[in-house]
């Protein structure tokens, strides 16, 4: 339910739900991390299986700014190994899904979204600001054991941990083809016990840091085998910077159609963009003891991986080359389906 004058909004609802959720919602998008599945067998992201109720609010005082609060108590679970049919490598093993610390979680969250973009698909100006800070608790979780060096075992009892996201991206235009647009992304552990499986992060892969493999940077510690390669990173903070230009480049592929006696563009390139593009970032566990970052301070920048690259923008396809910059890795081809943010 929602009522307002066209401008300002006030909402409500509630639902039901049991949904298989990412773990992460990076370095692809859904669709992108679909067809990457379907056509190559390449796996990018772990799931669980969510069941549960939630409630929510949110209220729009203005049209560029939302803010939400919801909360929400189900069961997340760990969902078994399955071998889904691949266009391509289909006789190749898939990676193992990890499992997560199943139990039920009772959830509060608020969210503020501001998005001032004079376009959603291809930004030329503006702002977009997301952040949500959610405060979980569970009294009958499951914990996994992990290596010490990640997790202290979690004893029985109430478990609680509180989570932040952000994401900030800024576009400007600075002549008619040239647009500068930048990104401050973080996610993970701000209060609270250690977080579970299920809401750890990790950097690596064509998203954020295209000039590393996918999972680079996961926090195991040497000598952990693990097939799945889950991310067990406590907080992970990323920076990104792409200069876009136009170019005249077109490709046009026509064919006619006999039965209505038109010409139609099936195929073609509305616009080619050159883009130029710099990205840091890092992924780490927070607390004290060896390895750690203190909870109130981020990696030295002289930690950070960084990596850049170039590539063509052809309006429905990226085709990107990175080198990683911080580490002797290999240079990277990176395709997108879609603006790389």
């Amino acid at each position: 339910w929602r009522v307002g004058n066209g401008r300002r909004w006030l909402g409500f609802g509630g639902r039901g739900y049991r949904q298989i959720n990412p773990i992460e919602e990076q370095p692809l998008t859904k669709g992108e991390a679909g067809w990457s599945a379907f056509l190559f067998q390449q796996d990018y992201r772990d799931h669980f299986e969510a069941r549960g109720i939630e409630g929510y609010a949110y209220v729009e005082p203005i049209p560029t700014l939302r803010l939400g609060v919801s909360v929400r108590r189900d069961l997340e679970r760990s969902v078994p190994a399955s071998d889904p049919v691949s266009l391509f490598r289909n006789q190749d093993a898939w990676r193992p899904n990890p499992l997560i610390d199943d139990g039920h979680f009772e959830s509060g969250r608020v969210s503020l979204q501001y998005d001032s973009r004079n376009e959603l698909r291809r930004p030329t100006n503006g702002w977009l600001v997301q952040a949500a800070y959610e405060r979980s608790r569970s009294d009958d979780a499951s914990p996994l054991s992990l290596p010490a060096a990640v997790r202290d075992p979690i004893p029985p009892g109430p478990y609680r941990f509180g989570t932040l996201m952000f994401d900030v991206r800024r576009y400007a235009r600075f002549n008619p083809t040239l647009v500068v647009s930048g990104r401050i992304t973080g996610a993970g552990w701000v209060s609270g016990d250690a977080l579970p499986v299920q809401r750890r992060v990790s950097l690596g892969g064509p998203g954020i840091l295209p000039g590393y493999g996918f999972r680079a940077f996961t926090c195991a510690p040497a000598g952990f085998a693990d097939q799945s390669r889950a991310a067990l990173c406590d907080r992970m903070l990323a920076a990104q910077l792409e200069l876009r230009t136009a170019l005249p480049f077109s490709l046009p592929l026509r064919i006619r159609n006999s039965d209505l006696l038109t010409i139609q563009q099936i195929l073609g390139v509305e616009q080619a963009d050159l883009v130029l593009m710099a990205n840091a970032g890092k992924a780490w566990l927070t607390g004290d003891g060896p390895g750690r970052v203190p909870n109130n301070r981020i990696p030295r920048f002289d930690e950070w991986a960084a990596d850049f690259g170039a590539g063509l923008d052809l309006g429905g396809i990226g085709l990107y080359l990175a080198k990683a910059i911080s580490d002797d890795e290999a240079i990277r081809f990176v395709v997108r389906l879609q603006r790389r943010f």
